[in-house]
C-alpha cells in the first residue's frame, strides 16, 4: 500500500490553525468566584423606608389634574423653544411672544389648581427638602442669569445700552 502524505502547505495552515486555537483558549481568563462576605456578629440598625404619598396627592390634587399640568408646562416649553428657534423675530417681539406664551400656561395652570392646593403642594416639596418647590431648583434661564433664548436679558426702554452690549435686568 503506497504512503500519501499532505503537501507541505497544508501541514503548515494546519499548524498555525491549532496554534492559534490554542491561543485563543489560553489567552481566556478562568472564571472569577466571587467569595459570599463574612456574616456580620453585630446587627445593623436600619432605617425604615416609609413610603410617603406624592406631594400633589397630600395636597388634594388628582392625579389627571397634575398629568394636565405637565403637558401644559411641556406646551409652553415647546411654544418658547419655537419662539426661540423664528429667526425673523426681534429681541423684543420674542420677549413679547414669550411673555404671552407665559402668561396662557400660567392661566391654564390656575384653572386646573386651587390657590390652596398651590400652598399645600409647594409646603410638602420644600418639607421634603426640594429646592423652590420642585426638585428642578428653578428654571435654568433664572438661575444662570439669561433669558428664555440664552441671550443676556434687554432692559426695556427707547435707547440701547451704552458700549453696545446688552445689561441684565436688576434682581427684584
Amino acid at each position: 500500500m503506497p504512503k500519501r502524505s499532505l503537501p507541505l502547505s497544508i501541514c503548515l495552515f494546519m499548524v498555525v490553525v491549532f496554534a492559534a486555537i490554542g491561543q485563543r483558549a489560553a489567552a481566556q481568563n478562568p472564571p472569577i468566584r466571587v467569595q459570599p462576605l463574612p456574616r456580620h456578629s453585630g446587627t445593623i440598625a436600619r432605617v425604615p423606608q416609609v413610603h410617603q404619598p406624592p406631594c400633589w396627592e397630600v395636597a388634594g390634587i388628582s392625579r389627571s389634574a397634575m398629568e394636565q399640568r405637565h403637558a401644559i408646562e411641556q406646551r409652553t416649553r415647546s411654544g418658547v423653544e419655537a419662539v426661540c428657534a423664528d429667526s425673523s423675530l426681534s429681541p423684543q417681539q420674542r420677549q413679547q411672544k414669550i411673555r404671552q406664551i407665559h402668561e396662557q400656561g400660567k392661566h391654564e395652570l390656575d384653572a386646573l389648581v386651587s390657590p390652596q392646593q398651590m400652598v399645600a403642594l409647594k409646603s410638602c416639596q420644600m418639607s421634603r427638602n426640594h429646592r423652590e418647590g420642585h426638585p428642578g431648583g428653578g428654571h435654568r434661564a433664572a438661575r444662570d442669569g439669561h433669558g428664555p433664548c440664552g441671550e443676556m436679558p434687554y432692559r426695556s426702554g427707547p435707547n440701547p445700552p451704552q458700549g453696545g452690549k446688552p445689561e441684565a435686568e436688576p434682581e427684584d
